[in-house]
């Protein structure tokens, strides 16, 4: 665990107890104690804890340093939590990352076109909508996150030959009274960095902008050297009809580039039900239903896969966002353990836990469903169910992660229901546990991800043998990795890329998961042992994989449903940055578990 961001620290001594039960006096709403090292101001007084850093902790590195000393000089002017989470992070130069990725295409007769999500009403009824979330890649060129919105650029090697518009809704004055009046389009332009704003139904003056914004003679240019090495070239759609995506190749017209990935009978759809775009002397033939000819040609490949490659690496601002999301997740795991009370606690009171304290905290969006799992229901990789009451001597596995500005935590931790472990589940939980430290301290710069993850299968399978008797004592760990024995107790993979969405996309587009871990990477390391029966029967029942298998002790710790333990792992040239706070080990969850108790005794 070499991490300059150290992982929260509870002791088990009766001092820090009773200090930690001091500071819940004075911060009682407050759940500070998963904060390692922080200290904030409050009226009486300062709440704080400490852990000392590890070596690695102590190198010098200007910018992971500097995202530390930002966090503590936010932390020190802080009078609340509340005012902590509500301060202003460094803002992103959206302007700078459309560059870095237009930039990579041909300028003459190029167009980027990025389109935003879109409001879904709810239970048939208009202007009852389900919660909005923007499309990752239009949020990652823009930081808009509202619906029908629309972005336009040119392109080429120089920055000069980009200019980007971008396209807002225009309010109608019954929308003003219902929403209020909104940005106006000089904000919009302002927030996005962009040339310039234009309402939809303006797309035309938008075009022109775009075209005189061009040098007055085009470069003259074979059509071949000008498409990207990466852009299909053949107009057959079954070419790429194993992914989805499609590319049309049409003589004299422009190519657009699109994001996101759809095909052309969805972008035009959707741009079919914009008025503004019907009605457009320069878009309206060419999205017409009967419409035979266009011009434009659409590549639904090349643009999405180059936003994957540079979303794969993190800045400082995004690193600076997923912290913050981690923080308060790793407050609001800690909430739901104090609330916790064998044989009163329903699964579902301990997510509404998780979402009230992150929305205290000004995460007021999930990445993704809660996970909340009791008993052998932790067993169940994506349970969300959350129905179950959670009886005593049960461990509780939750899977729950906030976002903050778009950018979500995925966090796993297992707590006993009634604040201790019981032994099975402290055997269980060690095992994972030492599987986690091992694999996190492989997490570095050019490391690559499958010998991480077959070394963790290992471990795994030693686990099992050694610490829990599962595996037969017998048995060559290399041959039970041949025989599938770490799929039937860990049937998913060791992490994926996390950011703007909870799998988030890397340079093989087709996957979360990395190939060559690199510098700027945020990947999860969450490995985990289950014991699901129809997995290990199954096993029980296949004659090379039963005979080393033990099911005495399959059913023992079956008992027990499953364990996993996730953390958010930032990839840095002085080695892995864990960003996740929340305790893990056996002895400081139970501690944190029991903080409560005393906040009452007191």
């Amino acid at each position: 665990m070499n991490s300059s961001l150290s992982f929260c620290t509870f002791s088990t001594t009766t001092t820090t107890r009773r200090a930690a039960a001091a500071a819940a006096r004075t911060a009682r709403e407050r759940n500070l104690f998963c904060r390692s090292g922080r200290k904030i101001k409050t009226q009486n007084s300062s709440v704080s804890s400490s852990a000392t850093s590890p070596p690695r902790a102590r190198r010098e590195n200007d910018e992971e340093n500097q995202v530390e000393s930002d966090e503590n000089a936010f932390l020190s002017d802080a009078n609340s939590i509340a005012e902590f989470f509500s301060m202003p992070l460094p803002s992103i130069d959206f302007k700078s990352r459309r560059v870095s990725i237009f930039s990579k295409f041909p300028r003459d007769n190029r167009l980027i076109l990025a389109v935003s999500g879109e409001l879904q009403t709810r239970n048939g009824f208009e202007g009852q909508t389900a919660r909005f979330r923007q499309i990752p890649d239009f949020m990652y060129l823009t930081g808009i996150n509202e619906p029908d919105y629309f972005l336009l650029s040119t392109c080429g090697p120089k920055e000069e030959d980009i200019k980007t518009v971008i396209l807002c809704p225009r309010k109608t004055e019954q929308m003003k009274v219902w929403m209020g009046t909104g940005k106006s389009t000089e904000e919009i332009r302002e927030s996005t960095m962009c040339d310039r704003c234009f309402y939809v139904d303006e797309i035309d003056e938008a075009m022109e902008y775009l075209k005189k914004g061009r040098e007055s003679e085009s470069r003259k240019t074979d059509e071949k050297s000008i498409i990207p090495e990466d852009t299909p070239t053949d107009a057959t759609p079954s070419n790429n009809k194993n992914n989805g995506r499609r590319a049309f190749k049409i003589a004299q017209s422009t190519v657009v580039f699109v994001t996101p990935e759809l095909d052309d009978f969805l972008l035009k759809k959707r741009l079919q039900s914009n008025q503004a775009f019907v009605n457009s002397k320069t878009w309206g033939p060419s999205i017409s239903a009967t419409a035979t000819s266009s011009n434009f040609r659409f590549d639904y490949v090349a643009l999405p896969d180059k936003i994957a490659r540079q979303r794969a690496i993190k800045t400082k601002e995004e690193i600076e966002r997923i912290k913050r999301a981690n923080d308060g997740s790793s407050d609001a795991h800690v909430a739901m353990w104090q609330f916790s009370k064998p044989n009163e606690t329903y699964e579902f009171q301990l997510e509404a836990e998780f979402i009230a304290a992150s929305t205290k905290r000004n995460l007021r969006e999930l990445g993704y469903p809660c996970i909340v799992g009791s008993g052998k229901n932790a067993a169940i990789l994506h349970y969300e169910d959350n129905s179950a009451l959670c009886k005593e001597k049960e461990i509780v596995l939750v899977d729950a992660g906030a976002e903050c500005e778009g950018y979500t935590a995925d966090i796993t931790r297992c707590f006993p229901t009634d604040g201790k472990f019981t032994e099975d589940a402290k055997l269980l939980y060690n095992v994972v546990l030492d599987v986690q430290i091992d694999a996190i301290e492989r997490y570095t710069n050019g490391a690559i991800w499958a010998d991480i993850a077959r070394r963790a299968k290992l471990k795994i399978i030693e686990g099992l043998q050694k610490k829990l008797g599962v595996v037969n004592e017998d048995v060559d760990l290399n041959e039970a990795l041949e025989a599938g024995i770490s799929e039937v107790f860990l049937p998913h993979a060791l992490g994926h890329y996390l950011g703007l969405q909870v799998h988030d996309v890397g340079p093989n587009a087709a996957t979360p998961l990395p190939v060559v871990l690199e510098v700027g990477n945020v990947i999860t390391c969450e490995p985990g042992v289950y014991f699901v029966e129809a997995l290990y029967e199954k096993a029980l029942a296949n004659d090379k994989q039963k005979k080393m298998l033990n099911r005495e002790n399959i059913e023992r710790f079956a008992k027990v449903g499953g364990v996993r333990i996730e953390d958010n792992i930032w990839i840095t040239k002085h080695g892995p940055i864990n960003l996740t706070r929340c305790p893990k080990t056996v002895e400081d969850v139970e501690a944190a578990c029991n903080i409560s108790s005393e906040q009452q005794a007191k």
